[in-house]
């Protein structure tokens, strides 16, 4: 996938299971706002210091945070908990469109297209931190912020026309094959929908013995529906 950088299907998993939870969804944007202890996050989160515990050490077990020993003046030694992923997680789904994605954003460098305007928004924050910050930089950096977000917002609306669009066109997809054998139109389906795969993807996908997807793909490509090159599926070309 180019522009974006995935991560294993178990991270993504992983991170659903975290976040299915309104408590722990909670104790992360708390987290967002800057390393933070378990009594000041049950206080600010209105909820038992043992619960805040518990959700932590899922968090934990997720390698979602660090977790640092800090000394105290006052009492004992605490755990501080820091975030220490940058994760986008996407879920669309319609009647004819499901699309699930965890992206990493840490490294943008890896994967960034070049871009003067990004790079001079990221050479302004990155000046001003260099520069030894003070809270007069607050106001050039928030305008920075609502220049991002707005961009963000007008990407979105994008974003969600190009779905519908998708939705339409998967639609119609799935109503040319209506007509087909089930297990026929899933596997012509999968291809439309997540591109050129191979027989052991469609095994594990659909849950049949890999012979039985060699079968119902051979059907296939005498119907002059797909095609297979070096393992690869993929419908056939029409000119």
């Amino acid at each position: 996938m180019s522009g974006k950088r995935r991560v294993a299907r178990k991270d993504f998993e992983t991170v659903v299971g975290v976040l299915g939870n309104p408590v722990r969804r909670s104790i992360i944007r708390k987290l967002s706002e800057g390393p933070d202890y378990t009594l000041r996050l049950s206080n600010e989160l209105n909820i038992a210091q043992q619960l805040a515990a518990k959700h932590l050490k899922v968090i934990r077990n997720a390698e979602l945070v660090d977790v640092v020993r800090q000394k105290s003046n006052r009492g004992a030694d605490k755990n501080v908990f820091h975030l220490n992923k940058f994760y986008s997680l996407q879920i669309d789904f319609s009647p004819a469109l499901y699309n699930e994605r965890l992206i990493s954003f840490n490294n943008p460098g890896q994967w960034i297209q070049h871009d003067n305007h990004m790079e001079r928004l990221e050479e302004q924050v990155k000046d001003m931190e260099e520069d030894s910050l003070d809270p007069d930089d607050v106001t050039p950096l928030s305008q920075i912020i609502h220049v991002i977000d707005d961009e963000l917002d007008g990407l979105e609306k994008r974003r969600a026309r190009l779905l519908y669009i998708r939705n339409l066109a998967l639609g119609a997809a799935q109503n040319a094959l209506e007509e087909m054998d089930r297990r026929k139109k899933q596997i012509v389906h999968h291809i439309v929908d997540q591109g050129p795969t191979s027989v052991k993807v469609l095994s594990r996908t659909f849950q049949l013995r890999e012979d039985v997807i060699r079968d119902i793909v051979s059907e296939l490509e005498k119907e002059g529906l797909v095609k297979k090159e070096n393992n690869i599926i993929q419908l056939r070309d029409f000119i």
